[in-house]
């Protein structure tokens, strides 16, 4: 691996250009503190919560937090492997929102890597220029840039990926490192994210397509084994914590499933030529032109073989998200994406069989794509800032429930996980006035604009006073309680 790092940097220098490049573009976009949505701050609590032992107490608190809280605001703990790999970060360094995102962004670039040499090593081979764009969509493409800001488990999840499927196909490895290489990728994927397990059926389908003996085959899927044992049993270990969102599959119906049908379609299109892709049509029209292209370069027996690992992971991830109620973000598809592009560019490759004129085409994407990424790393850089976290009516505020809020009293807020880790006082999510009077909660805590359309909310009922607020919040307390 250490000499073929050394082949890459004499030979391929255009890649550690694009490396710096995407290295320079999340720095643009990393700022002080975080977007709203707490997710993150579930994801800290359990990493502190991993490095001082008491996790349990942690699962303790946030089921009951949840289960007094309107709506699904997230399970009751998260799988594992994104705490623990913020860990590595915590145990040796005090807290920094910027420092733990470079961390974050730096461990990604790395996994762009394992991918490079997935797309370049691979039997079906590429010309340069579409290898470098297949990479440049996992390096710098306008929405991956994006996420060197958010403390999520999505760039640490597909570095998981990446080198699961690098390791499987690989070459330069003995029989013994490649089968445990495999395996570990596999179950830190597992443990980073409930999908990850999937790839369970990725590695079997590899064994059985591959060229070697009945006889090999069956060693393979026994040694295969002990570690899908351990997928499994940390699987067990994690459903205790997930049953909230498994609840959500009881509203599932035939009208979800079509709209996020369209939908999921529709945003993998986009993310060919990002901001083109939000003209109107314009994404449609991509997601019909890479799912053709996607299906030419399965044309043969032979492709589909090579390819069938992957289209397995592709499959099962989109059927998934399509079949689950509550629509999202590119964010869910971005563990397939890569690949499904992948896949495409193969096929169109294909089909433009004059390499002059496929080469100008790749250069022009490429540019495209550069642009994109300029642009969004200018915006988030000296236009748009996410941070609604930290600030000085956030501090105050914060210090302020520290002083005036008791720990056994319970405060309603709409980001509950992310008040409890800023103040480690007790806090639910309450959607309505009949809902929060109705719960143990004594102080409700609101932002004087909606942080999701800025309008003004101020309260009104007289079982409500007023006894702190500031530009940004306001906190009541109950006046009705003895």
């Amino acid at each position: 691996m250490i000499q073929s790092f050394r082949q890459l940097s004499k030979n391929k220098k255009w890649l550690l250009f694009l490396g710096l490049f995407a290295f320079i573009g999340g720095l643009f976009c990393i700022r002080h503190g975080h977007e709203w949505g707490d997710d993150f701050a579930l994801y800290l609590s359990q990493a502190n919560a991993i490095l001082k032992g008491n996790t349990v107490e942690l699962a303790r608190y946030n089921t009951w937090s949840m289960q007094h809280s309107d709506g699904t605001v997230g399970p009751y703990l998260y799988p594992p492997g994104y705490p623990l790999f913020l860990t590595l970060y915590l145990k040796f360094f005090p807290f920094s929102w910027v420092g733990i995102k470079i961390f974050q962004w730096v461990f990604y670039l790395l996994g762009g890597v394992a991918f490079y040499y997935l797309v370049s090593s691979f039997k079906v081979k590429l010309p340069a220029n579409w290898i470098l764009y297949v990479v440049a969509i996992v390096l710098i493409h306008p929405k991956i840039i994006e996420f060197s800001d958010r403390l999520m488990s999505d760039l640490w999840f597909l570095v998981t990926v990446y080198l699961f499927f690098y390791f499987i196909y690989a070459t330069e490895f003995s029989k013994f490192s490649k089968l445990f290489l495999v395996g570990v990728s596999l179950i830190l994927a597992s443990l980073t994210r409930v999908n990850g397990f999937l790839l369970i059926g990725s590695w079997w389908v590899f064994i059985l397509v591959d060229h070697e003996t009945k006889k090999n085959k069956l060693r393979d899927f026994l040694m295969s084994i002990p570690f899908v044992l351990v997928v499994l049993y940390f699987k067990k270990l994690d459903s205790q914590y997930e049953s909230n969102h498994i609840d959500l599959l009881s509203t599932i119906n035939i009208s979800t499933i079509l709209d996020n049908l369209f939908l999921y379609c529709k945003q993998i299109g986009q993310f060919v030529l990002y901001h083109l892709g939000f003209i109107p049509i314009t994404g449609k029209l991509f997601g019909i032109v890479l799912l053709f292209y996607f299906g030419y370069a399965l044309k043969s027996i032979e492709r589909f073989k090579l390819f069938a690992p992957i289209i397995v992971w592709i499959g099962i991830n989109f059927a998934i998200i399509v079949l689950w109620p509550i629509a999202q973000g590119t964010r869910y598809l971005l563990p397939i994406i890569p690949f499904i592009i992948w896949i495409a560019v193969v096929g169109f490759n294909d089909w433009i069989e004059n390499q002059k004129l496929n080469r100008w085409i790749s250069v022009v994407f490429i540019c495209f794509l550069v642009l994109q990424s300029g642009a969004s790393m200018t915006f988030y850089r000296f236009f748009y800032n996410a941070n609604k976290v930290i600030g000085p009516t956030q501090t105050d505020i914060y210090d302020k429930l520290q002083l005036m809020v008791d720990d056994k009293e319970v405060i309603a807020f709409d980001k509950p996980r992310w008040l409890h880790l800023a103040t480690n006082k007790k806090c639910i999510r309450k959607q309505s006035d009949s809902s929060f009077f109705a719960s143990p909660a004594k102080y409700w805590l609101i932002t004087n604009r909606n942080i999701y359309n800025g309008r003004l909310k101020k309260f009104s009922d007289q079982r409500l006073d007023s006894i702190y607020g500031n530009a940004d919040f306001t906190l009541y307390r109950r006046n009705d309680l003895k």
